[in-house]
């Protein structure tokens, strides 16, 4: 069932019937009244600028009566569904309303609140039914563009080709200009986060002149289309930080228990001149934009050539021989990290793949170094080399020099954090809900948080979920699912899918190790 309330229409000459009407309880059975109307062709007009969900007219009325307006409606607009009034009893005016597919023909006269109310809901149920079936084929058919899309992508297109579907798909001709909504999230809550983010993209495409394609289906990547006369670039970076922006609350409105476990951004297209191309341009709208890993506030992004370089033996001998410097000088190296080595960084915005490996390589070395002195082999964590942004691998980096030292300090705001984390696992729990119990703002806690445990916040967050569902599948009889919601996962898929990608094993097959327990 959709979410949004049905539109109501009333249309009667009389305005007694029409105030009557108004006072309905229309909220408590779904809808909303959103106008009305004195003759059928004044509520004609309405519709087009306006179509509702439901039409309630009265029959005789002086311009254009009921019935004309009926066929007016069906012939323009045959999903709106229509209920008609009259004062008549007359089997002629009943027998020409069902002909035409009226939910309900009502007499005035007789007609109260429990006539009226059971056919708003035979007309609710007309609704949804249309609204499920459009909305298939709709998504049939957006496959069905996605798949060629694909296929033009992977070779250059002729341009009597590209151009055929440019119409059919996105009714456009070149010169246009692509944008993509990036969606990057954990394997185990990607399915429920595309599905979020497709649901939310259909119901703006119903509201902004776009129309939306995956770019495959399963990689979280959503082409949009502008055409270059109407979508100039700064119109189309705020239209696409708008998407951006619903998607977000989209998310946190329908899967707060994901914790923020997302990120989305967009990438705009420079103009498509030539069908020879658009499948480069397609191809470069739909990869990561290096701007990313550096970038970690920005939502929009262009496809303009990433100024990266590579890493020379230079630079890189001269950041080792400093970073060991700093560690010698006791308490130092963090902000050393934090500061003189996220500076070169930026400055340099050195290739992401070659700094992630410098990091890496130079904590090998220091932990031959440590292991040397204290006899304990380390290896370097897997959050070095899978850091999606600048920040991430520098506090991964910190954590991993802190939890080798033992030197780690927890400040005051991030012992709040955790202790309420705790507390309200049974709940959802997001950085703006935390953030506001300890006093810092949400990007302040985000990034201290990092800082001090060397994790995101929605992965402590995730990880204290379902440490405490291993303990209660091991010490408890509760099911399965009354565990999901006491971890604060009212999803049964999602937990079962976030269980399995944390331990490896389904939530089922670790409680097999209690005989006492219940799947």
């Amino acid at each position: 069932m959709s979410d949004d309330l049905l539109t109501i229409l009333i249309v009667d000459d009389e305005l007694p019937i029409r105030q009557e009407l108004r006072l309905f309880p229309w909220e408590k059975h779904h809808a909303e009244w959103i106008g009305e109307a004195e003759n059928g062709e004044e509520a004609l007009r309405f519709c087009r600028c306006l179509t509702p969900d439901i039409v309630i007219t009265d029959i005789t009325m002086p311009v254009m009566n009921g019935i004309e307006l009926f066929r007016c409606l069906k012939a323009e607009f045959p999903q709106i569904q229509v209920i008609l009034l009259t004062c008549h009893s007359d089997f002629a005016y009943a027998k020409e309303a069902v002909k035409l597919g009226a939910v309900e023909y009502l007499v005035k006269v007789t007609m109260d609140d429990s006539d009226l109310a059971l056919a708003i809901d035979r007309a609710k149920e007309n609704v949804y039914r249309e609204q499920s079936l459009r909305h298939s084929e709709a998504e049939r058919q957006r496959r069905k563009w996605s798949e060629q899309l694909m296929v033009m992508t992977r070779q250059t297109a002729g341009e009597d080709k590209l151009t055929a579907w440019l119409q059919s798909a996105f009714q456009a001709a070149l010169p246009l200009r692509l944008a993509a909504i990036h969606v990057e999230t954990r394997k185990a809550g990607r399915l429920f986060v595309q599905q979020t983010c497709e649901e939310s993209l259909t119901t703006l495409e119903r509201q902004k002149p776009f129309t939306w394609l995956p770019a495959d289906s399963s990689s979280g990547i959503y082409v949009l289309l502008f055409r270059a006369e109407e979508g100039n670039p700064r119109e189309v970076h705020r239209e696409l930080a708008e998407i951006t922006k619903t998607l977000y609350q989209s998310l946190d409105l329908r899967l707060p228990y994901l914790s923020d476990a997302y990120k989305i951004y967009g990438v705009i297209s420079e103009p498509i001149e030539r069908s020879s191309d658009f499948a480069a341009i397609y191809r470069d709208v739909c990869e990561r934009p290096v701007a990313v890993f550096y970038d970690n506030s920005s939502r929009v992004f262009t496809t303009l050539p990433n100024k990266t370089a590579p890493l020379d033996d230079q630079s890189a001998n001269e950041m080792s021989v400093k970073l060991y410097k700093a560690h010698r000088n006791g308490d130092q190296l963090a902000a050393f990290i934090r500061g003189e080595f996220h500076h070169w960084a930026m400055i340099t915005t050195i290739v992401p793949e070659e700094l992630r490996t410098f990091v890496a390589d130079w904590l090998r070395g220091w932990h031959r170094e440590q292991a040397s002195q204290d006899g304990n082999k380390r290896k370097v964590h897997g959050q070095i080399l899978g850091a999606a942004t600048l920040d991430e691998l520098v506090e991964a980096f910190i954590h991993e020099i802190e939890s080798t030292d033992k030197i780690k300090k927890c400040r005051r705001e991030i012992t709040e954090a955790k202790s309420f984390i705790e507390d309200n696992l049974d709940k959802p729990i997001t950085l703006n809900t935390v953030s506001r119990e300890v006093g810092l703002s949400p990007h302040y806690l985000s990034r201290l948080f990092r800082e001090e445990t060397g994790i995101p916040f929605n992965d402590f967050v995730i990880g204290r979920r379902m440490e405490k569902a291993a303990d209660l599948l091991q010490h408890t009889s509760l099911r399965v699912y009354e565990i999901a919601q006491q971890v604060g996962i009212p999803s049964y898929r999602y937990f079962s899918a976030v269980f399995r990608e944390r331990t490896g094993v389904a939530p089922t097959e670790l409680r097999m190790t209690d005989p006492n327990g219940k799947g």
